[in-house]
């Protein structure tokens, strides 16, 4: 067996990204407190499959557009520590049952040769099929969103330099399983209560599952908001099936590790007498659900309602719920920091409606069926936004960071890499009847990587980043600095119509690897500044509306020649 050794939580560092050169990545990105391995950069028997961008293939929804795949009793994955850890967390695919209602199998996990538990899979939280809002229906065809996580923790830390390994069990009960990335961390000690808290087990709550935790929970929030003392949740894991209503409370977990609300669709709902709930804290939860497929009009969100007036939402692990954090406003004055969403059927987080004041910071999200981060100014402008320093990485559709409509928006040093369909990287979209652009629309020193993604709507895909005037013209100020752009595929920057987009200037953008700099399909004007670019194939601009007018500013490099059209305008497909 391996020692127990002393060790401390790791420090909060940003991530790297499959396939670039450490460093590359540094000051972007989520500051997150474990590390990734690549399985494909790991000791295997196994087949590396990828890279590949090829919509239902496994490697295109991979990390790094690469992975392993094992298919026999006694293959592996081997990974050497470099640090101590004790948590891990598997990113893998597994093939669907004839019926979609998926299948169910375990490797054996291995620490320096002594067994160290099972990993347990399931295809059942994976497999979407057809066109959109898609189903469970495997002749539908078009299968995609295929890979899902699973948590262990072992009973000591394994030293830096130990072996852990994956293995492939006598008697496998799936064809095939596919490894794709490892977290490695040190989970922390559960936290202490706060001081004053009330106790979930004083409500008479059951901390092994099997009782729903419903009115114990409902009835502890209400005493915490009563009594203006904090609502504490102690490890264990807590049923509970529906949405608790929060407003003026403090709900604090002993760690994500720890203390896990868990049922069909868990979460909590802000909400008041006045609409939004106000100065909320939800803290150190992981919030995992049994949502296997995609149902818009449903709420099954592990955060939702509206939530502002110094609302905190902060370290928390969510997981297979429809989407991970959807707020509806007005509101004002929300803080959302260090959440990890994986696998959920749309999107990450999306701000809607009159969100206002907010910041979004060190959110990592893995794995999401729609944009990983959005602001939607459906009915009423979000307004004064941050989003800052957030990790998005292989969402199955859409975009890594997507804005549509809204004032005064900033995104900053954000990471987004292997976009897949129906997105790019950072987008901009007049679209979806949000409300317009105003004031000054900021991108400053974001990074895309393998970032410009199909579009089967289109004879072509759109960019790394991209603007869509589609309902009304974007006449906000935008202004991209600091851009790096980095094998982005088809196309690395995109201005789409059929309206104009009137005040966009693009300065110091560093553009490595893909093929077209620039595509234009829509009338507007802009000023490229700075824009370096290498290793493009053709390079140049593909202009397909003479409406829109190229100023070329100082310290360009070769980018813009040739200057060709290859793709004129399509009618735009129904919105969803």
């Amino acid at each position: 067996m391996f020692a127990l050794i002393a060790a401390s939580l790791l420090q909060a560092s940003p991530l790297t990204v499959a396939a670039l050169p450490p460093g590359e990545t540094a000051g972007r990105g989520a500051r997150v407190p474990f590390v990734e391995v690549e399985a494909e950069n790991a000791a295997t028997d196994g087949a590396i499959i990828g890279p590949d961008r090829t919509f239902g293939s496994l490697p295109a929804e991979a990390s790094g557009r690469r992975a392993v795949r094992l298919e026999r009793a006694g293959q592996f994955v081997e990974i050497v520590l470099d640090r101590p850890a004790d948590g891990i967390t598997l990113r893998y695919a597994l093939p669907d049952s004839a019926d979609g209602k998926g299948l169910d199998a375990h490797l054996d996990l291995s620490v320096d040769g002594a067994p160290a538990g099972r990993a347990a899979l399931t295809s059942r939280f994976s497999w979407l099929y057809g066109d959109y809002p898609f189903t469970n229906h495997p002749a539908d065809g078009k299968g995609h969103h295929l890979y899902d996580h699973v948590r262990l923790r072992l009973t000591q830390p394994a030293p830096a330099g130990a072996r852990l390994r994956f293995t492939v069990p006598e008697g496998f009960a799936a064809g095939w399983v596919v490894l794709d990335v490892v977290d490695l961390e040190i989970v922390p000690d559960p936290a202490p209560a706060p001081d004053d808290a009330l106790s979930l087990l004083d409500f008479g709550a059951d901390p092994t599952g099997q009782a729903s935790a419903e009115s114990a929970l409902n009835a502890a929030v209400r005493a915490g908001r009563e009594q203006q003392r904090p609502v504490y949740i102690p490890p264990g894991r807590y049923h509970l099936d529906g949405r608790i209503n929060v407003d003026r409370v403090t709900v604090v977990g002993a760690g994500p590790w720890h203390t896990t609300i868990a049922g069909k669709t868990p979460g909590f709902l802000g909400t008041s007498a006045r609409g939004s709930g106000r100065a909320v804290t939800i803290r150190g939860l992981s919030i995992e659900g049994q949502v296997a497929d995609r149902v818009d009009p449903e709420p099954f969100n592990a955060i939702g309602g509206g939530l502002g007036e110094g609302s905190v939402i902060e370290d928390l692990f969510i997981q297979h719920l429809k989407v991970g954090v959807w707020l509806d406003g007005p509101f004002s004055g929300l803080t959302i920091r260090r959440l990890r969403i994986l696998d959920v059927t749309a999107d990450g987080i999306n701000l809607a409606s009159g969100a206002g004041d907010a910041l979004v910071e060190d959110v990592f999200v893995r794995g999401s069926g729609d944009d990983g981060l959005a602001l939607w100014s459906r009915r009423q402008a979000d307004r004064d936004i941050v989003f800052r320093r957030n990790t998005v990485i292989a969402p199955s559709l859409a975009n890594g960071i997507a804005v549509y409509g809204g004032r005064d928006i900033t995104l900053q040093n954000n990471l987004v890499a292997d976009i897949l369909t129906q997105g790019g990287g950072y987008h901009l979209g007049a679209r979806f009847n949000a409300r317009p652009f105003q004031g000054q629309i900021t991108l400053a020193g974001n990074i895309a990587v393998r970032a410009s993604g199909g579009d089967p709507n289109w004879s072509h895909g759109v960019g790394a980043v991209w603007t869509y005037a589609l309902d009304q013209a974007i006449e906000a100020r935008i202004r991209v600095t600091g851009l790096r752009l980095i094998d982005s595929g088809p196309v690395a920057m995109h201005v789409r119509g059929p309206h104009a987009v009137t005040d966009l200037t693009l300065s110091g953008v560093d553009i490595t690897g893909g093929d077209l700099a620039l595509r234009l399909q829509g009338p507007g004007q802009a000023v490229f500044a700075n824009i370096r670019a290498r290793g493009l194939t053709p390079g140049g601009i593909d202009a397909c509306d003479e409406a829109f007018e190229v100023m070329l500013g100082r310290g360009d490099a070769a980018w813009s020649r040739p200057r060709t059209c290859t793709h004129p305008v399509e009618p735009p497909p129904p919105e969803a």
